[in-house]
């Protein structure tokens, strides 16, 4: 029960109060200040989880759930669906690079602050060195111990590199060459890229890799590699999910006709497998699984979204620009001149 002050500051009397959460709707982020029992005010800030009209119950980043009376708020305000912070551009490549690292791995062990890493093969980035940071050892020893790396696991010896990095420039100075193009990473505070991508309700996120969306993603990328390790590297390190859409195909039964994989390092997440099947594409549905997951990842503290794209691949890369991801850096392979 209120006091008189408490009603006359909240400004309770004589209904002249408008509501402070009115359009509110469940999913969204808001910030509400209200009345404790003590007299005293605290602010929450979470997603609206539900709403009637005498009671507002809001989730927190740290999964706490506060149940509100709406009798009791003060003021409340709209929020952006994620946490704000710096132009992600000022972050070091370097930094970015270890955030990325950890999602998308298969074997592997450290080479000072390098990585080694070995999958059967599939993908250059699960199947080279994550050359970033100091090997702790001499250049030519470090180049020889991913040879020797990459020979116990039946792999090419390879290198990742940030373009124009000292990493890179040691290495060439050994004979090491650039092996195909280089790939560009994108990046987006994760608040700006919500509120212009919308979110759908046909978008399911799970966090268990189901046999639908596996097979989804052997459609986006045909490959001949083990099943096993193709799966050892998606479900990777917690915490990841996968997003997916369900269409109707030509025998008219339910199949994934869009799908992408998020993994969430700190207050970063990457997005990758982002794949719509070509008969229903043009259709927003790579977006809206770009969003869903985006609130999957803010809801846990994300700030910030990047992906990695081929420079080859001008169609996605024009893509992307238009969702407002903009360059950070770009990374290339090398491998020992044959």
């Amino acid at each position: 029960m209120l006091t008189k002050v408490q009603q006359r500051k909240a400004g309770l009397v004589a209904g002249r109060r408008s509501d402070p959460l009115a359009g509110a709707l469940p999913g969204q982020r808001w910030v509400v200040r209200y009345w404790l029992p003590d007299g005293s005010a605290t602010d929450v800030i979470g997603w609206v989880e539900t709403l009637d009209p005498t009671s507002v119950r809001l989730s927190s980043i740290d999964q706490a759930s506060h149940v509100i009376l709406r009798s009791t708020i003060i003021a409340a305000r709209h929020a952006p669906a994620a946490a704000g912070g710096p132009d992600p551009r000022r972050i070091s490549a370097a930094v970015l690079q270890r955030h990325a690292l950890l999602g998308w791995l298969g074997w592997h062990e450290p080479l000072g602050e390098w990585t080694l890493r070995a999958a059967g093969g599939f993908t250059r980035r699960a199947n080279s060195c994550h050359a970033v940071g100091d090997p702790g050892m001499p250049i030519r020893q470090a180049a020889e111990q991913i040879i020797s790396f990459a020979v116990a696991h039946d792999i090419a010896p390879m290198a990742q590199v940030i373009e124009d990095s000292t990493e890179q420039r040691a290495l060439r100075g050994l004979g090491w060459v650039t092996t195909d193009q280089p790939t560009a990473v994108l990046v987006s505070r994760l608040a700006d890229a919500l509120a212009d991508w919308p979110l759908k309700p046909a978008v399911e996120i799970s966090e268990r890799l189901g046999p639908d969306w596996m097979e989804a993603y052997q459609q986006s990328r045909p490959n001949s590699a083990d099943a096993a390790i193709v799966r050892m590297i998606l479900e990777g390190s917690h915490p990841r999910a996968f997003a997916s859409v369900v269409g109707h195909g030509p025998d008219d039964h339910s199949e994934l006709v869009a799908i992408a994989r998020g993994h969430r390092t700190k207050d970063w997440l990457g997005l990758a497998a982002i794949w719509t099947r070509p008969d229903h594409r043009r259709r927003g549905l790579a977006t809206a699984i770009m969003a869903a997951l985006g609130h999957w990842a803010a809801r846990q503290g994300a700030r910030y979204v990047y992906t990695q794209v081929g420079i080859a691949n001008e169609s996605a890369l024009a893509a992307y620009t238009r969702l407002g991801l903009v360059h950070h850096h770009r990374y290339v392979y090398l491998a020992p001149a044959q």
